[in-house]
């Protein structure tokens, strides 16, 4: 399970940097950077800096086991100076279903449950999981350099050649 979580740690500072470096090309803040934020709760002053992508440090996960529906709790403001930290939620059967048959990742977002298997093929694999998208950006109004999870269920998709893609919720056919 250790190697689980790291897996997931990796994936999410991954989406975190990427997240970061997106969003200032996208807003140009090389040349244009935005100002500082009016509201700094946090005195790490790289978070409030959108003149560069700020560091980020390896994430930490913390996993617990629970009844109720499993989902990641993530948020991470660089102005506060910490690691970020991923806290998952997940049922009994995630050691052995999931982080011991190789699916705590896919498609570089973290599984915090598989919903739905493909038992035709051998070992079977997933086909609909519970992940968490991660949203990075820089927020003028408050806290500045910024990220968290969000929840979402996806089909998983598999080429011939067995690799998986998630689906997301808005790319699937309109059942309209």
């Amino acid at each position: 399970m250790g190697q689980a979580r790291e897996l997931i740690g990796q994936a999410v500072t991954d989406a975190v940097r990427s997240g970061f470096a997106t969003w200032f090309d996208d807003m140009d803040y090389a040349t244009h950077p935005a100002p500082p934020p009016a509201f700094k709760a946090g005195r790490e002053l790289a978070g409030h800096d959108a003149s560069c992508v700020p560091e980020v440090r390896p994430a930490r996960v913390e996993s617990t086991i629970t009844d109720d529906d499993p989902k990641m709790f993530f948020t991470y403001k660089v102005e506060y100076g910490d690691e970020p930290l991923v806290q998952l939620s997940v049922p009994r059967t995630w050691a052995r279903q999931v982080a011991g048959a190789g699916w705590a990742v896919v498609d570089g977002l973290p599984v915090v449950d598989v919903l739905e298997w493909d038992d035709s093929v051998t070992p079977r694999r997933p086909t609909r999981v519970q992940t968490a998208l991660i949203s990075a950006d820089y927020d003028a109004q408050m806290h500045g350099w910024r990220a968290h999870a969000d929840n979402r269920t996806c089909r998983v998709a598999w080429t011939d050649e067995g690799t998986a893609a998630l689906v997301m919720p808005w790319d699937e056919p309109s059942n309209a």
